[in-house]
């Protein structure tokens, strides 16, 4: 297929899962707006490649190569003129950065940028915003593979920004080895959460916020957890059951939640002892889950290039 001028293509290339959102340009009141067309998502789990000197394993890199074989495949047949595409804390933490980098951008035969926490964090809030049609003082979580994002703002503008480095991915390997789940595990990956956000959880706080809104699969996976025990609202309470089941489970392979897909469960509770610390943390009463996350930011922020553009 040709390309054409007003479609999209946005890649985010996550520690644990990739996504491709194909997107045209329409006319709507007459202002141009983006419609997605089509969204793909790979679980690559980028992070899950890392060996005991931080490298990005073989295997790691030939998931994410055939992922993004078929992205190009997608793009092209797509016909979309305008091509970003972002990788995160993975690749930002990756020693062999460069090699893998290299090879990423071989298979998908479009250059790749490497983001900073803070502009992954700016890309979240975007997405989350416009997609939960937030208004007002909003507090703005993503658990990733490699990196969780917490993000205080009013309206669409972003206030308070940091990128901690703890993601489900990562903290599944590090603190739940073998996938044996135990109190005193819990306790450690605990302690790393609290360690992590005691240089600025008051800040976070001071602010406040009316909405707490979570982005990502570890959010994702509570929520159809909740609904199938028709529980509600998410709050510390019900976070702590689900990690209390998970402690008498005593294995990954032994856990048995209702709503839980076979796909999430290897690094389920990684995410959710991360959740659930940050929750207690900053004090948080309840939390809404929305589907926008960095990938419809990154959209939001194409289209908006391509219309001052069009105005020059």
């Amino acid at each position: 297929m040709t390309s054409n001028n007003r479609r999209i293509a946005a890649i985010d290339l996550g520690s644990n899962s990739f996504h491709l959102l194909l997107a045209e340009m329409v006319t709507r009141g007459g202002i141009d707006t983006p419609r997605i067309v089509k969204r793909v998502k790979q679980k690559v789990r980028l992070a899950d490649g890392f060996d005991a000197s931080r490298n990005i394993s073989q295997q790691g890199i030939d998931r994410a190569i055939r992922c993004l074989n078929l992205f190009h495949h997608e793009i092209i047949e797509f016909g979309a003129s305008t091509i970003k595409a972002v990788a995160t804390a993975a690749m930002r933490q990756a020693n062999n950065q460069a090699d893998v980098l290299q090879a990423l951008e071989h298979a998908l035969q479009f250059k790749i940028e490497i983001i900073s926490g803070l502009r992954e964090a700016e890309l979240i809030y975007a997405g989350v915003t416009s997609t939960a049609r937030s208004q007002g003082d909003t507090l703005v979580i993503d658990i990733g593979g490699a990196s969780t994002e917490v993000i205080a703002g009013r309206d669409k503008v972003p206030k308070l920004m940091h990128s901690f480095d703890m993601g489900c991915v990562v903290f599944q390997n590090n603190y739940f080895p073998e996938g044996i789940i135990s109190q005193s595990r819990v306790e450690s990956a605990q302690a790393q959460v609290r360690n992590q956000l005691s240089h600025y959880q008051q800040a976070f706080k001071r602010l406040g916020w009316r909405r707490v809104i979570g982005a990502s699969g570890t959010f994702r996976a509570v929520y159809e957890i909740a609904q199938a025990h028709q529980r509600e609202p998410i709050n510390g309470e019900y976070l702590n059951e689900l990690l209390a089941r998970c402690v008498t489970s005593g294995s990954v392979e032994k856990l048995n939640l209702a709503g839980l897909r076979d796909d999430r469960k290897p690094i389920f509770v990684g995410g959710l002892v991360i959740l659930a610390t940050l929750v207690e943390q900053l004090g948080i009463d309840a939390i809404e889950i929305t589907n926008g996350a960095l990938r419809e930011g990154l959209l939001a922020e194409i289209s908006q290039q391509m219309e001052q553009l069009a105005l020059r």
